[in-house]
């Protein structure tokens, strides 16, 4: 079979994981280098997101390194690394681009964020002067991150709005907090 065709290749970027030595460290180093524990569906998806390497082999390696005792997955599905995946990675990170491992640990962090997002929000409509006001907030434990007051014409504006607001809450946070940076 050619290498180019081959399902456990496709839609990986030029510089991505093909190999599957890789992707495990990879695994082993997201794992470790995140202070939230990360799911089984989040190490996979933190390595697909930018094609950084075939979903196939990213679900098989997870389950692989749960198998070898190099990871652990409690009752919830967290994945944690054991001393052994620690003696693996410590030997063997260098083999990582540099490249490919800030971009997994920035998706990977992103994902936890959005889930942290996703239960910590309040939206509201209230009447203001010749419309409607909409008030948005985003929680992290007792702290507001962060509060946006929109105005809308109508209710049905409002409405829209804050249905918006409610259905990606992240990523309100995220476009808000990259339009800032």
């Amino acid at each position: 079979m050619d290498y180019d065709s081959n399902v456990f290749t496709q839609g990986v970027t030029p510089g991505g994981l093909r190999n599957s030595a890789q992707i495990k460290l990879l695994i082993e180093y997201l794992v470790s280098a995140l202070e939230e524990p990360l799911t089984a569906e989040m190490a996979v998806e933190a390595l697909t997101k930018h094609m950084l390497a075939n979903y196939f082999e990213a679900a098989q390696a997870v389950d692989e390194l749960v198998k070898n005792g190099s990871l652990t997955k409690d009752e919830s599905g967290c994945l944690f690394i054991t001393e052994k995946g620690r003696l693996t990675l410590s030997e063997l990170d260098d083999e990582l681009p540099a490249t490919v491992r800030e971009r997994a640990v920035t998706d990977a962090a992103a994902m936890q964020m959005r889930r942290r997002i996703q239960g910590a929000t309040d939206s509201k409509i209230e009447p203001a002067d010749d419309g409607y006001k909409v008030i948005c907030k985003v929680f992290h434990k007792d702290k507001v991150l962060m509060e946006i007051t929109l105005y809308a014409v109508d209710y049905e504006q409002a409405d829209k709005i804050r249905n918006s607001f409610d259905d990606d809450p992240a990523g309100v946070y995220g476009s808000v907090i990259s339009a800032l940076y």
